[in-house]
C-alpha cells in the first residue's frame, strides 16, 4: 500500500508535515514487524491510519474507474462500455477490504492498546483519543461491510494482544448495532466534561487538529447514515434511530468547514492507478448538466478541444467542410449504454481530427480533436499532467447531510423541511466542487488552467430550472437525483443510494440509460464477490461459516461469487 509521509492540512492555510518524532523508516519497519508497536505513539498510529485510509491506488482504479463508476453511468472508459462492462473480470476488487484487515483496523486498535497499556494517569488524559480512534474504527467497518456483508469485527485485530487467530464474523445486522452503540457511546463520553483535561491529537488529527466538537459530528452523522441503510430491511427501525440521532448531543456536520474530508497534496495521488485521464463523459449526466447550466459541469468534466479558433483552423486546413457551422456546445458524453456506444455514429462528432497548431514557439504541431469531453482528471488526481495542487477524499459531507435530512423529511420520517434541507443541499454541493476543483487546480486539455470559480448568479440560475426547482410532486426523485450527482467523489454513496432507492432510472429527473449489451439488458451488481479460502487458510472455517449463514438469506444470491446478490441491508 502507498504511505506518503507528506500531506496536507486545512488549518490557517494548507501546509505541507512529515511525521514528527517518528521516521519513515520506522513505520516501514513497524509495518514488517509488528513487535516494534512500542516504539511508536498514539498519536503517530492515529496519523499513519490517516495517511493510510485513502491510500490504496487499487481502490481508485479496480473499483472506482472501472467497477462502481461506469455501473452508475458517472464515466465511460475512452470508447465507451463494453458488452462485459458489468461482469468483466477484476471490475471491482474491494480492496476496502484488504485495507481494513490488518491495515487500518489494526492500526486504530493499537491506537487504543498503546493507551491501555500506559499508567492509569495517562490513561483518563487519553479517554477522547480512544473515542476518536473508535469512531473512524467504526466508521470503515461499516464501509467494508457495506458491500461485503458479514466481517470478523469483535474478536478482530486483537491476535498481538493475545487475541485470537481465529475471529469469529459478525453478521451484518449484528454489526450494525455494534457500531452504532460504538458510535453513540463515542459522542457520549466526547460530549461530557471530563475530570481532567484530556490529550489531543493536535497536528496528528489530519481531519480536524483535534477538534472535538467536529468529531462528535462525525460520529453522529456516520450513524445517521447507517440508520438510512435500515429503509428497506426496517423501516420502524431506521425511523427510531433517525429521530434519535437527531436530537443526539453536538448535532450533525451542519457546514462546509466541518464536513469530513482527507485531504493531501499532490504526490499523494499523482499518475499511474490514481489517473482518471483516460475516461470519457458520459451522456447523461452532461446532457442534464448542460441543458440546465448546472456550475459543476466544468469542475466534473473537461470542455473538448473545438474552440471557435481550432474550428476556423480545421475548416482552413480541409479538414472539416467549408459548410460546417460551429456548435458553440463543448460539453458532449458518450453513450452508455454498450449497444447505443457500439451504435453511435461517431463522425457526427468530428472524431480524430488531426490539425496543426503553433507551439509555444511558433512551430506547428499537430493537435488531435474530437468533440466528446472527458472527466476532469486533476478533481480525481491533483498531481495529473505535473499539478500541484491539493487531492480531497470526501467521507461525509455537509451536502450529504443536507440531501440525508432532505429525503427523511420528504418520506414523513420526521417533520423537518424537505425544501428548506435540499435546497441547502443543492447550493452546498455546488460551493463544495468549487472549492474541490480550486485547490486540484483543474486544467483544461490544453493543460492550461481552467478553473473558474462559481458565481451566486450562477447558483440562483441553476435552482431555478424547472428540473431543479423543488417541487412538493417529485420531492424525493430530485432530493435523490441531487444526491447523486453531490456523490461524483464518493462512487459508494451513490451506488448505495441507487441499491437503497432504485433511483436514478431511465424516469428520474437525472435520467439515465437503459444499459444493454448484445441485446439483452445489463443489471447493476448489487455487491462485492467473497473469494473462497484456502482450506490452509486459518479462518477457514469461520469464513465458511459466514458465507454459509449469509447464503441462508435467498436475496444473498448464488454463492460468494454472485454480484447481483445482495448483503443485509440491500432487501429486494
Amino acid at each position: 500500500m502507498k504511505i506518503i509521509y507528506k500531506i496536507c492540512l486545512t488549518c490557517v492555510a494548507i501546509v505541507g508535515l512529515t511525521i514528527a518524532g517518528c521516521k519513515k523508516e520506522d513505520f516501514v519497519e513497524l509495518n514488517t514487524d509488528p513487535s516494534l508497536i512500542d516504539r511508536i505513539t498514539p498519536e503517530q498510529q492515529f496519523m499513519n491510519t490517516m495517511l493510510s485510509i485513502q491510500g490504496d491506488r487499487f481502490e481508485a482504479y479496480y473499483d472506482n474507474f472501472r467497477g462502481i463508476m461506469p455501473w452508475m453511468q458517472m464515466v465511460t472508459p475512452l470508447a465507451g462500455n463494453s458488452v462485459t462492462f458489468i461482469s468483466e473480470s477484476g471490475s471491482l476488487r474491494n480492496v476496502r477490504y484488504g485495507v481494513f484487515f490488518p491495515g487500518v483496523g489494526g492500526n486504530l486498535t493499537d491506537v487504543e492498546q498503546l493507551i491501555k497499556k500506559m499508567p492509569a494517569e495517562e490513561q483518563a488524559k487519553r479517554v477522547f483519543q480512544t473515542e476518536i480512534a473508535r469512531i473512524v474504527k467504526a466508521y470503515y467497518a461499516f464501509y467494508v461491510s457495506d458491500i461485503t456483508g458479514s466481517i470478523p469485527y469483535t474478536e478482530a485485530f486483537m491476535v498481538r494482544y493475545g487475541g485470537t487467530e481465529t475471529p469469529k464474523y459478525n453478521t451484518q445486522p449484528e454489526l450494525f448495532d455494534i457500531l452504532d452503540t460504538q458510535l453513540k457511546n463515542a459522542v457520549s463520553s466526547l460530549s461530557s466534561t471530563p475530570s481532567i483535561p484530556q490529550t489531543s491529537y493536535g497536528s496528528s488529527d489530519l481531519f480536524y487538529q483535534g477538534d472535538v466538537s467536529k468529531w462528535i459530528r462525525v460520529a453522529n452523522s456516520t450513524r445517521l447514515r447507517m440508520a438510512m441503510r435500515l429503509m428497506k430491511r426496517d423501516p420502524s427501525k431506521m425511523k427510531t434511530k433517525v429521530l434519535e440521532i437527531l436530537s443526539a448531543p453536538g448535532g450533525l456536520i451542519d457546514n462546509a468547514n466541518d464536513s469530513w474530508i482527507f485531504r493531501a497534496n499532490a504526490t499523494y495521488a499523482d499518475g499511474g492507478d490514481w489517473s482518471a485521464a483516460g475516461l470519457r463523459a458520459p451522456r447523461p449526466i452532461v446532457d442534464f448538466m448542460y441543458t440546465n447550466s448546472d456550475p459543476r459541469i466544468r469542475f466534473f468534466y473537461q470542455q473538448n478541444l473545438f474552440t471557435q479558433v481550432n474550428f476556423d483552423l480545421a475548416k482552413a486546413q480541409g479538414k472539416i467542410p467549408a459548410s460546417s457551422t460551429f456548435d458553440s456546445r463543448r460539453y458532449y458524453g458518450v453513450a452508455t449504454s454498450p449497444d447505443a456506444s457500439a451504435a453511435a455514429d461517431f463522425s457526427k462528432f468530428l472524431n480524430n481530427i488531426t490539425i496543426k497548431v503553433k507551439n509555444a514557439t511558433g512551430q506547428d504541431v499537430d493537435l488531435v480533436m474530437d468533440t466528446l469531453s472527458f472527466i476532469q482528471p486533476r478533481l480525481f488526481a491533483a498531481g495529473e499532467q505535473g499539478g500541484k495542487g491539493v487531492n480531497s477524499f470526501p467521507l461525509i459531507t455537509y451536502p450529504d447531510v443536507c440531501f440525508m435530512r432532505a429525503e427523511l423529511a420528504s418520506r414523513g420520517v420526521t417533520t423537518e423541511n424537505a425544501e428548506s434541507w435540499y435546497n441547502k443541499g443543492v447550493e452546498a454541493s455546488i460551493r463544495l466542487y468549487d472549492d474541490l476543483a480550486n485547490k486540484a487546480q483543474i486544467v483544461d486539455r490544453s493543460n492550461a488552467l481552467s478553473y473558474q470559480a462559481v458565481s451566486a448568479t450562477e447558483i440562483a440560475a441553476y435552482m431555478a430550472r424547472p428540473a431543479v426547482k423543488f417541487d412538493p410532486s417529485k420531492a424525493l426523485d430530485q432530493i435523490v437525483s441531487q444526491a447523486y450527482l453531490n456523490f461524483f467523489k464518493q462512487p459508494n454513496e451513490a451506488w448505495a443510494i441507487f441499491k437503497r432507492t432504485g433511483m436514478p432510472n431511465t424516469s428520474t429527473v437525472v435520467p439515465l440509460e437503459k444499459l444493454v449489451a448484445s441485446g439483452t439488458e445489463q443489471f447493476i451488481p448489487r455487491r462485492a464477490a467473497l473469494g473462497i479460502p484456502s482450506v490452509t487458510n486459518l479462518n477457514y472455517q469461520n469464513i465458511m461459516d459466514a458465507y454459509k449463514a449469509m447464503q441462508a438469506d435467498p436475496d444473498f444470491g448464488q454463492g460468494p461469487s454472485d454480484i447481483t446478490g445482495r448483503v443485509w441491508w440491500d432487501k429486494k
